[in-house]
């Protein structure tokens, strides 16, 4: 809802909006993906905003689907260089190091166990924690739909993701001296997920 509403902001009150559009074509087996940047000044605002675009066209059928929210924190950089990505898919930068918790500005992996292709999308540059994402999940119409749940529950990208019992689990700072281990378990059955475990772990 706070992404709706910021989005609206940004289109009716925008005050300089300078844009950055990548294409991605090598990170999933089935689709592309096109993200448009845009940030906006608002009047009395000190920190830009953002409005986030993402297109996503069907390699085979040529259908797209378009994706909008609103970004109120991300770094200069963020979405600016296109090779900051990830494919657990197709294997692009599958193993790049991960700083501070960064996985990439676009991530495509299967997150609910089902063998299909979902994506996440940075929606905040964040703190010490790491940034935090927007999930969406491909449906059986090969369309995506944003997952509320981990988009707002788990927030930051999973660091581990456990196929036999169907868990992802997320790292966070917690302290100077650990992190926070955050266990959520997808139920196939009636396809939501549940906050499973949590304890503060060593690095």
């Amino acid at each position: 809802m706070k992404n709706s509403i910021l989005l609206l902001v940004c289109i009716f009150f925008p005050k300089i909006v300078l844009g950055q559009t990548c294409l991605h074509k090598n990170l999933s087996k089935e689709f592309n993906f096109e993200i448009k940047v845009k940030k906006i000044k608002i009047p009395k605002e000190e920190i830009d905003s953002n409005a986030v675009k993402i297109i996503v066209y069907n390699k085979i059928t040529n259908k797209k689907q378009e994706l909008n929210f609103g970004a109120s924190y991300l770094f200069q950089k963020t979405f600016i260089d296109c090779k900051t990505v990830r494919s657990y898919s197709t294997g692009i930068n599958k193993n790049a190091e991960i700083i501070d918790n960064d996985f990439g500005d676009i991530i495509v992996s299967d997150f609910n166990f089902d063998n299909k292709e979902d994506f996440a999308v940075k929606n905040d540059s964040g703190g010490n924690g790491g940034p935090t994402y927007n999930f969406y999940i491909q449906d059986k119409n090969k369309n995506f739909k944003l997952d509320p749940f981990l988009t707002t529950e788990m927030e930051f990208f999973p660091s581990k993701f456990i196929s036999k019992s169907k868990r992802l689990v997320t790292y966070v700072h917690a302290n100077a001296y650990q992190l926070s281990e955050n266990v959520f378990e997808y139920n196939e059955l009636s396809k939501k997920w549940k906050y499973k475990a949590s304890r503060l772990v060593s690095p």
